[in-house]
């Protein structure tokens, strides 16, 4: 077969200005259906990184029993009061006596706010080791958190130890699943060295598939971590037909059906996975959870609106935690537990 490479030439140079054109049409016509002096420019208006990334449900009320208006200061509370009930803070900052070394498994961690947060609190307390391992499913929130970590170390200079933090993308409700690098860094907490070993989980447990159980298990008789955590449980006292509502919402939210367990479940799950029952408590913050943040969400799609920027999914979450509020199906706790060797 003959090949002429002179048409060939010029039937891919007509192909090439038609493709040519035919996107410069597209574009044209994008353009127009956009109006250009509209507000879509405020992207062009951000001159620097958001000052923290804060994802939790948040503690909408400070120490002295005002409301809190912003996200990162209540969930920076939210931490606090999970923190303080452990008994790993409290003292004023700088003031702290000396106490021992303190280690812990975060799951869930975020986008680099709570880490720093516990590392700093480590320092102001008083802790003279501090070791952190963090796992959260999102890669790209373990590469902000990553970054987030550095550019604190670098401005903190010799304050904090950069070995002290290992950040990793795994799946904290599967310790199976865990890769032998993740592995090793978990069972470096157990190290003896390390007078406090907790597990935390801040606002993020509820979603663990298939329970809680295994990680649970796994830190309690693994680890000997004690626990503490932010977490969701059922009203006893509500109507069968608002328990399976509110398990048809977890499921929406994307936890398992049966995640919401009742105060005397759950208690009987931390004794099964190796906890003390005498040493759980378990503090209902409800009324100082759903309703700020409900007021939140609502202020902050007014706001946004105004732009031409819509919430998204936050606005039927929204929806959701008003639901949560205003039943009382489910109720918003805070978890502490030892292990049986800890109290035994």
């Amino acid at each position: 077969m003959f090949f002429d490479q002179d048409s060939f030439g010029l039937g891919f140079a007509a192909g090439l200005v038609t493709t040519l054109a035919i996107a410069g049409i597209i574009a044209l016509v994008v353009m127009r259906m956009s109006d250009i002096y509209g507000l879509g420019h405020w992207k062009l208006n951000i001159t620097t990184r958001p000052p923290s990334m804060w994802m939790n449900v948040g503690y909408w009320k400070t120490h002295t029993g005002e409301p809190i208006d912003t996200l990162p200061e209540a969930a920076s509370a939210l931490l606090e009061q999970v923190v303080s009930a452990a008994g790993l803070s409290g003292d004023a900052p700088g003031k702290a006596s000396p106490r021992g070394s303190l280690a812990i498994l975060d799951l869930g961690f975020g986008c680099g706010d709570q880490t720093w947060q516990l590392a700093r609190t480590a320092t102001e307390q008083g802790w003279r080791d501090f070791r952190y391992v963090g796992l959260t499913l999102n890669d790209a929130q373990v590469q902000t958190s990553r970054r987030r970590i550095y550019r604190e170390l670098s401005e903190a200079g010799a304050a904090f130890d950069a070995e002290a933090f290992s950040l990793f993308r795994a799946d904290a409700a599967k310790p199976q699943t865990w890769s032998p690098k993740i592995k090793e860094a978990v069972y470096s907490l157990a190290d003896e060295k390390f007078t406090e070993r907790w597990l935390l989980a801040l606002d993020c447990i509820y979603h663990f598939s298939p329970s809680r159980k295994p990680v649970l298990s796994h830190a309690a008789k693994e680890l000997d971590a004690n626990y503490m955590a932010f977490d969701l449980l059922l009203n006893e006292k509500a109507s069968t037909k608002d328990i399976w509502r509110a398990r048809l919402i977890g499921k929406m939210m994307g936890c398992p059906l049966r995640t919401f367990l009742s105060e005397t479940e759950y208690r009987d799950q931390l004794v099964e996975c190796g906890y003390d029952r005498n040493e759980i408590t378990i503090k209902e913050i409800t009324d100082d959870v759903f309703s700020g943040l409900v007021k939140f969400l609502d202020r902050q799609d007014k706001l946004l609106a105004e732009y031409g920027i819509t919430m998204g999914g936050f606005k039927l979450a929204g929806r959701l935690f008003n639901w949560f509020d205003k039943s009382r199906v489910v109720r918003a706790v805070v978890v502490v537990a030892r292990t049986k060797s800890k109290t035994g």
